[in-house]
């Protein structure tokens, strides 16, 4: 089952009001920053939102896990940070947390993008990502690679501390895709690029609280069915990005959620016909004409309102077909239960 969900950044009283106004309950504490201290103010976010008949039920990143990464020196530190701030977290309300597994080197983790200034429909300004004009400058760092198999090792002795705690607090911790999902960029692995990788995720602990956010954009840069995914992956997704993009895994460009090449429709229809929960928020959006143009990054607040209202309709569509469905099915059972 959805339930739609929808980020505000930063999160101001006007942008709170406008997210329960167009009928979405559930707001998503967006706060990519490596640090332990960022869930500080988290209790008064809660009341503030609260204020607003808004939950705060996704958390989206956890407490830094550069060190975590690449077992450096201070990783145990961040392993209990981690740990201390799932229990609070789930006292909290809070049900998923998202969290990715790239090098942390860029303000957004490791997402990578090659453009700002693309052009969407209608001259709309978003952003792209061409493997042709990926330089050192795209995601400049001073890290020193380690191999995939010593990141996977890394991940599972992360995840085997972690999840736990997970479980006493009733949280699922939900990996994202390395964005885009492909390794290496500039010298450094990543080891969520492809649906064997997640599958390999899971594989390693059969845990309630280990999970996945189905990232669309992500899944479908990498050319997959994406409706496909939700029978693949099933419970095991807590939390959904919905974004389109146009082009491939080397060229593609971000666009509004009508006018790219996933089947968004198709991937709400196969989430509601399932019986778990899965939050779903607006990722990545073009930048509106009417918009101030100050961030470049997919996060302006009127994109993403336009985006939340396409899933309320999607969402709705989606519900009404499902039904006529279950009362074809329940007529067809009944019709042979009479005819016996």
């Amino acid at each position: 089952m959805i339930n739609l969900s929808m980020v505000a950044v930063p999160p101001t009283d006007e942008r709170l009001a406008a997210i329960r106004q167009i009928g979405i309950e559930n707001l998503v504490h967006y706060d990519m920053s490596n640090s332990r201290e960022k869930f500080d103010a988290f209790p008064a976010m809660v009341d503030r939102a609260a204020k607003f008949g808004l939950k705060v039920p996704v958390v989206e990143s956890g407490p830094g896990i550069d060190k975590i990464i690449f077992a450096k020196d201070g990783a145990q530190q961040q392993i209990d940070d981690w740990i201390s701030s799932i229990r609070f977290l789930g006292k909290a309300g809070v049900k998923v947390i998202c969290y990715n597994f790239m090098p942390q080197i860029l303000a957004d983790a490791m997402v990578v993008r090659t453009a700002f200034d693309a052009d969407a429909r209608a001259g709309a300004m978003t952003s792209a990502f061409n493997i042709a004009d990926l330089s050192e400058a795209s995601a400049p760092h001073n890290e020193t690679p380690i191999s995939v198999e010593q990141m996977w090792e890394n991940l599972e002795g992360f995840l085997k501390a972690v999840l736990p705690a997970a479980e006493d607090a009733e949280v699922v911790l939900a990996m994202h895709p390395d964005d885009p999902p492909l390794t290496p960029i500039c010298g450094l692995e990543r080891i969520m690029s492809s649906v064997a990788d997640f599958d390999r995720l899971l594989s390693i602990s059969n845990s309630p609280a280990n999970g996945i956010t189905l990232c669309a954009g992500c899944f479908g840069e990498l050319g997959e069915d994406v409706p496909a995914l939700v029978d693949r992956f099933g419970s095991s997704i807590a939390f959904v990005h919905f974004r389109n993009i146009k082009g491939t895994i080397d060229n593609f460009m971000e666009t509004f959620p009508d006018d790219g090449d996933i089947d968004l429709i198709g991937l709400f229809e196969a989430l509601e016909a399932k019986d778990f929960n899965a939050f779903v928020r607006a990722d990545h959006a073009p930048m509106l004409a009417t918009e101030n143009h100050v961030q470049d990054d997919g996060y302006g607040f009127q994109g993403h309102l336009y985006t939340s209202g396409y899933m309320r309709g999607v969402l709705d569509t989606a519900r009404q077909h499902f039904a006529k469905r279950v009362a074809v099915e329940n007529g067809r059972l009944k019709n042979v239960e009479d005819s016996a």
